[in-house]
């Protein structure tokens, strides 16, 4: 065989593989697609809420005077500490609560000898332990909460005429159960808006053993909250 004759056996064997090098060099590799992790609802977190706070604080005589009805309102605020665990698309967790809660109002009224006397409810703060319990749809959160609530009522009565005014406070231990909605704007940062029921019952306030001759009250007091709050989750 000829020299020439092996340089074009060479050319014909190569070339369908020179050929198939450079179709694959001329391809360039897809891109891998991003991955994501899901948004996870479990976890520590702690935030601030404000809002405001609408109550019903009945004044309810024991001595002949006229009882009061009262719907005292105002400013709450204060701090949250709580804890998540998600299976699925449920959440479960629990919350921590303390703060300011500012509600107060006063009414006239008459006592037993037709008298002008003045009542005043108002309150300063308040505290909750509640268990929460959700469904999550990725980064929203729809949940119900309920507990154990703190706080507390002065209840004050004025003679004007004669210038006497008494005042007994009296911490409150009841119950609350609230919903609410949840939303991640971050993997950290939660915003929320929620409203919340109060019961305390009935506690007597004992004006009798105090001078000014007002008369014995029992006081029964709840409240709703409607509130936003920011939290970051850990």
């Amino acid at each position: 065989m000829t020299k020439n004759a092996i340089l074009v056996a060479a050319l014909l064997l190569f070339s369908p593989v020179a050929g198939l090098a450079a179709d694959l060099s001329s391809q360039s590799p897809e891109p891998l697609a991003a991955t994501t992790s899901p948004f996870t609802w479990t976890g520590f977190y702690v935030g601030g809420y404000a809002g405001g706070s609408f109550g019903t604080n009945k004044l309810k005589s024991l001595g002949g005077s006229t009882s009061v009805s009262l719907s005292p309102d105002g400013f709450t605020g204060g701090g949250l500490v709580g804890f998540n665990y998600q299976v699925g698309s449920v959440v479960f967790g629990g919350e921590g609560e303390f703060g300011y809660d500012g509600w107060k109002e006063g009414k006239d009224y008459l006592n037993a000898r037709g008298g002008t006397r003045h009542a005043e409810s108002e309150g300063s703060y308040i505290g909750r332990v509640r268990d929460r319990v959700g469904y999550a749809i990725d980064n929203l959160l729809l949940y119900t909460a309920g507990g154990v609530s703190f706080a507390d009522d002065k209840v004050t009565q004025t003679n004007n005429f004669v210038g006497v005014s008494n005042s007994i406070t009296r911490d409150l231990v009841g119950w609350n159960v609230g919903a609410g909605a949840e939303y991640a704007f971050t993997p950290n940062w939660i915003g929320r808006l929620e409203y919340i029921y109060d019961g305390f019952g009935k506690k007597t306030y004992d004006f009798q053993s105090l001078p000014g001759s007002f008369a014995n009250r029992r006081v029964s007091f709840d409240q709703s909250t409607v509130r936003v709050a920011l939290s970051y989750k850990f």
